[in-house]
């Protein structure tokens, strides 16, 4: 029988190689380095370039912090022309965000380099590794999830 100790061993090799990755593939998207945005704002862009119709309400909820901080780490964001705010000709109390310039820039960038990945590594692994990778994960995001809520 595994002991505490073996699993923290796997998880932290599972962490470290995690962040290995992101290292060997941060060169691939410049513009994300040369922004030198904090890991907030790197997260709103890529929650924001995935789906573009994503409230600041949504934002909030899905990184768990507050409407005030996320207006605070939007103010970066725009003054980079990365997002612009405005007000929803259709509910006056609404902010609709897009993508500024540079933040289309970003887009395509990022695109490319999610293209690249599948495409020159993620293409090696079998489907079913892939598959088998993906319903580990959601398997302890389920478990993360049930125990955070029996601790409310």
């Amino acid at each position: 029988m595994s002991n505490i100790d073996d699993y923290k061993q796997v998880f932290l090799e599972s962490i470290y190689s995690l962040e290995n990755i992101s290292k060997y593939l941060q060169p691939k998207m410049p513009l994300l380095s040369e922004l030198q945005l904090t890991s907030r704002q790197e997260t709103i862009m890529i929650l924001f370039i995935r789906n573009e119709n994503i409230t600041l309400s949504e934002l909030s909820e899905r990184l768990g912090i507050s409407k005030s901080a996320i207006s605070q780490a939007l103010n970066k964001l725009e003054k980079d022309n990365l997002l612009i705010r405005s007000i929803n000709e259709q509910n006056r109390r609404e902010i609709t965000m897009t993508l500024g310039e540079t933040g289309k820039e970003l887009k395509e960038q990022f695109e490319a380099f999610e293209a690249s990945i599948i495409k020159d590594y993620i293409s090696q692994l079998q489907l079913e590794e892939l598959k088998q990778v993906r319903d580990v994960i959601k398997k302890l995001e389920g478990i993360i999830q049930h125990g955070e809520e029996n601790n409310e």
